[in-house]
């Protein structure tokens, strides 16, 4: 009889997990969703707080993301966080060729921020979306054990024509936290550097 009981609790609480896990992902696009969860599958088992995502053979401008994250203070170093990105390749798709073949993103990574909250990524500079829908970006998602899952702001280049003098005021506004951010030419490899405060919620 006991067993019976402890039987029906479990199944009880699973159901209620799931009903609450598929309420936190209500607002979630199912088909980002669906990528997020290949991108969580296929993650490293060791990951640093700096993260090559792209082969010598990718064709495209070599691009340094050098960034810190912070609590959602905006002065408290966040340590230990995971950091996954993806952009466009450099001819402005996501998923390859005719955006076909995969489904999940072909050009993502993961980062893993270091005891000043730290990470890097090597990678290429993306390019517009091939349907000129939007300029060149590079999407920031974070994993904290203390504030949940999070979607950083994406990240635009400042030498984006594109890009209006409204989107760059309200930047300008965010300080250091801007998501409009200079690219720096160093050597021949374009650089940007990238400072994110989390939110005191998960986003999903």
């Amino acid at each position: 009889m006991i067993v019976r009981y402890i039987l029906l609790i479990k199944i009880i609480v699973g159901a209620l997990i799931l009903l609450i896990a598929n309420k936190s992902n209500s607002q979630v696009d199912p088909s980002w969703l669906k990528s997020w969860n290949e991108a969580v599958y296929m993650q490293p088992k060791n990951i640093s707080s700096k993260s090559i995502i792209v082969s010598k053979e990718e064709p495209g401008i070599p691009f340094v993301i050098i960034g810190q994250i912070f609590k959602p203070d905006g002065r408290t170093k966040a340590k230990s966080v995971l950091i996954h990105i993806y952009h466009r390749d450099h001819e402005g798709f996501d998923f390859g060729q005719n955006d076909n073949f995969l489904t999940t993103w072909r050009l993502q990574g993961w980062a893993k921020t270091n005891t000043e909250g730290k990470f890097e990524f090597r990678t290429i500079r993306p390019a517009p979306d091939h349907l000129g829908r939007e300029g060149s970006h590079i999407h920031f998602t974070i994993v904290s054990e203390e504030f949940g899952n999070q979607w950083a702001p994406k990240i635009h280049f400042l030498d984006d024509a594109s890009i209006a003098d409204k989107e760059k005021k309200e930047s300008e506004e965010a300080g250091q936290f801007a998501w409009l951010k200079e690219v720096k030419n160093i050597d021949g490899i374009q650089h940007i550097e990238v400072k994110i405060k989390l939110k005191e919620k998960a986003d999903f």
